[in-house]
This record gives structure tokens, sequence and C-alpha cells, in this order.
């Protein structure tokens, strides 16, 4: 049985800051390296982020948010 991405992507959580950015990377496609080169943050911020071993501080929030051109407000919310 195949499964739409759309519908997986919408059945991910997103309620902390780590499931948010799993999310993003997932539903762009993107590889852990990609989804680094993308926002200018390290490969290994951005497991870090994704485990839940670190928060991004704000200015890595920033360039998440500019990269991918979506609103602050979804990591505040």
């Amino acid at each position: 049985m195949e499964i739409n991405n759309s519908i997986l992507n919408s059945l991910l959580p997103e309620v902390t800051i780590a499931q948010k950015i799993y999310k993003l990377r997932v539903s762009g496609n993107y590889t852990r390296r990609n989804f680094a080169a993308i926002c200018d943050i390290g490969y290994s911020s951005i497991c870090k982020y994704e485990i839940g071993l670190s928060t991004p501080n704000e200015k890595n929030i920033h360039k998440i948010t500019k990269a991918l051109n979506i609103h602050l407000n979804y990591f505040i919310c």
C-alpha cells in the first residue's frame, strides 16, 4: 500500500521544535545535509535539533524561517 506524502506529512506531529524542524525537512524532501546547507546551519546542529538534544537559538530559527519562506509564528505557536 502506497501512502501519499501529503497524507504522511499531515500525520507527523509538530508539538516540539524538534518535531517542527523534522516535519519541515521531511515535507520538503530534504536530507539533513541539504536542509543544513539551505538554512546555512551546521549539519550536526540540525541533527541535534531534530532529536531534541539542542534547541536552535533565535538566529538559527530566523535562518530556517527565511530559507523556507515560512512565518516565525510557526515556531512560537
